[in-house]
């Protein structure tokens, strides 16, 4: 227990509680509903201790040091020269009363996003930065980057600076670069993807070792440090990627433009070339300028098919390439680290905005064979700049906490796993907890495990990468739409390059755009970008979840709270909530590990892991909630959604299937 004042960010839950995020590896704060001290959501707050319970110790907000960046959206309905906002989102109180700047603009009972003055003065200030219209699913992604204080729009300035690169610069820059323009030089990417960072391509050796190019876009070169366009990179950190919007770190001239290695176009790179056999070995590399043209920019099922179908040129590389790949991940798997199979859940939107399915997107070999060749480069790359005591962002990841890795232990064991529980130093010895993740209880033990890790960040200090067991790990790959990797970039040019002659003080040259607060910056974004993907889906689903009330669905728990458990609806690959009410059982008690349900009366058992048949009770699309109840045996599916007809007076509706 710490007595002291303690300085962090307040995440509110919707149950009215909330904790203070304090930093990396330490405790966050919990904070009970009564102790919020006018705190909101999302806010720098100092908060201090209260008092221990049952459950642990409880703290209290004492002050409120600067308020967030992110959008409030919600009503507004006018009290005088006051303002009270009605927000939509339940982590924020129902009301909020506020001096308001620009509601002249808006319609009584309107629909607004509203930023709130960073001081906090009394009482609160804040202004109109958008005015909604009516519901329109195609503006979710948009409401959702607001509401996360992502940047919608590019300073104009930052907009002049990258308009006024053309093609021509490609030519001028092309002089002293290495050319592999007479190679075969590949991207593969998602099917819907705009940037291309990073390029392959293959030298057959009939001696063992094929020298693998890995190009990456050189972003550098035209993002020059302390212009428009790099104060603009900086502060949006990286790329969001939401379900029907794409809110890019650079605008779309060099994002989808110059620095896109894009095919059939010259463009440059930073070339990392490297010997390696199929066996996984790694012989020498050297890192260059260089100039690239794609053959071809493929999907990563065409790639896939390609491989398979087999043939001379492009068939021919990518079957080398996987090969070599392979050898790689064996090697890779030989010396550490944990791989854990999480499926990316994905809407299908039809041009409305509408959802119309979730899918899980399928891992292919291609998926892993571009993973292996970028885990290599930024490998080497930030081998490289640790060798040579540059300044340099280190992508870093600390062992769990054992309090952490007790929980998740105690979890698998519940779901089933067994064994002795071991002193964690090595990722590696998770590997027999981890599943392969094709069942949804696999699924939960690795929702679980990766829960129980630290979140990987952006340092100065290399203090190594528990989850991939290296050191001198730096991401360098993806510049186009990470500030980490252009600013990496930067000090590879000048220093790292094989044959450079590095010049001055780095720390000097790095001033401004590489340090501890950049590199703390740049990691929330990166968390930023997560929560808004992870609202937007929701949104979606909700919106899904609407057209189908009143149907029935097969489901599992995958998470209890004192309030109710929370169902993953299988084929329809979204989650809801089924409250402790609706079961209909006053005398269910939460174990005290937390992981089931009994009744007292009945004895049955609510656990992890188990399957339970729900229907689709409430869809509510302002407060992002979707609301479960318990099927009945008596309870009939419609075979229609939407248009079931009883068919007598008092009859229930029919199943769907």
């Amino acid at each position: 227990m710490t007595t002291r004042p303690r300085v962090g960010r307040l995440e509110r839950t919707r149950f009215g509680y909330g904790f203070v995020r304090v930093g990396e590896g330490e405790d966050d704060l919990f904070v009970p509903p009564f102790a919020m001290g006018g705190a909101l959501h999302g806010d720098l707050v100092v908060a201090r201790y209260l008092e221990t319970r049952r459950e642990g110790d409880a703290h209290e907000i004492v002050e409120v040091l600067e308020r967030s960046l992110a959008g409030i959206v919600g009503r507004l309905e006018p009290r005088g020269r006051m303002t009270l906002l009605l927000p939509e989102r339940p982590e924020y109180p129902r009301e909020i009363l506020l001096t308001l700047h620009g509601r002249s603009s808006v319609p009584r009972g309107g629909r607004v996003v509203v930023r709130l003055d960073l001081k906090p003065p009394e009482p609160l200030q804040g202004k109109v930065i958008a005015v909604l219209g009516t519901d329109d699913a195609r503006e979710d992604s948009w409401v959702v980057a607001l509401e996360e204080g992502i940047r919608t729009e590019f300073d104009s300035q930052a907009l002049a600076e990258a308009a006024s690169h053309d093609e021509s610069s490609v030519a001028r820059a092309a002089h002293g670069r290495a050319d592999f323009r007479n190679d075969i030089v590949l991207t593969i990417d998602p099917e819907d993807a705009k940037d291309h960072d990073d390029a392959l391509s293959v030298r057959r050796s009939a001696h063992g070792a094929h020298e693998v190019g890995i190009h990456i876009a050189d972003v550098s070169h035209y993002v020059s440090p302390g212009g428009a366009l790099d104060l603009e990179a900086q502060a949006r950190g990286n790329s969001a990627y939401l379900a029907d919007a794409t809110y890019p770190m650079l605008p779309e001239a060099l994002s989808g433009g110059l620095c896109s290695l894009v095919e059939g176009k010259d463009r440059l790179t930073l070339s990392l070339v490297v010997d390696l056999d199929e066996e996984g070995t790694v012989g020498k590399s050297r890192l260059v300028s260089g100039i690239v043209r794609s053959n071809a920019s493929l999907s990563y099922p065409e790639a896939a098919r390609l491989g398979r179908e087999g043939g001379d040129g492009i068939p021919a590389s990518l079957a080398l390439l996987d090969r070599i790949a392979r050898g790689l991940r064996r090697r890779r798997m030989e010396e550490g680290g944990l791989d854990m199979d999480l499926p990316e859940i994905r809407a299908r939107l039809d041009e409305r905005g509408e959802p119309h399915r979730f899918e899980e997107t399928k891992r292919l070999p291609t998926h892993e064979l571009v993973e292996e060749y970028m885990l290599l480069a930024n490998r080497i790359v930030g081998g490289r700049a640790l060798a040579k005591e540059v300044p340099f962002f280190y992508r870093v990841h600390e062992r769990p906490r054992y309090d952490k890795l007790r929980a998740f232990f105690d979890a698998a064991r519940y779901l089933g796993r067994s064994g002795a529980v071991p002193f964690v130093t090595e990722a590696k010895q998770l590997r027999r907890w981890a599943t392969s993740g094709k069942t949804t209880r696999d699924r939960i033990v690795n929702l679980y495990l990766l829960r129980a890790m630290e979140k990987a960040r952006y340092d100065l200090v290399d203090v190594g990468h528990f989850g991939l067991g290296m050191r001198g790990y730096a991401h360098f790959t993806s510049p186009i739409r990470r500030y980490a990797d252009l600013a990496n970039h930067r000090i590879v040019k000048r220093y790292l390059l094989d044959g450079a002659k590095p010049g001055g003080d780095p720390w000097a040259f790095a001033d401004g755009w590489m340090s501890a607060g950049v590199a703390s910056h740049i990691s929330s974004t990166e968390m930023t970008a997560d929560d808004a993907e992870r609202a937007v889906l929701k949104l979606k689903a909700v919106r899904y979840a609407q057209l189908r009330l009143g149907e029935e669905a097969r489901g599992t728990i995958v998470g209890l709270s004192p309030g109710g458990l929370f169902v993953f609806l299988e084929g329809w690959f979204i989650e809801g909530f089924l409250p402790k009410r609706a079961i209909g059982d006053p005398s269910l008690t939460l174990a005290e590990h937390g992981f089931s349900f009994r009744s007292k009366r009945t004895r049955h058992r609510l656990g992890l892991g188990d399957p339970v048949d729900v229907v689709v009770a409430r869809a509510d699309l302002e407060r992002r909630e979707i609301e479960l109840g318990l099927r009945t045996r008596a309870a009939r599916r419609p075979k229609h959604p939407g248009r079931a007809k009883t068919k007598a007076r008092g009859g229930r509706q029919g199943k769907r299937r």
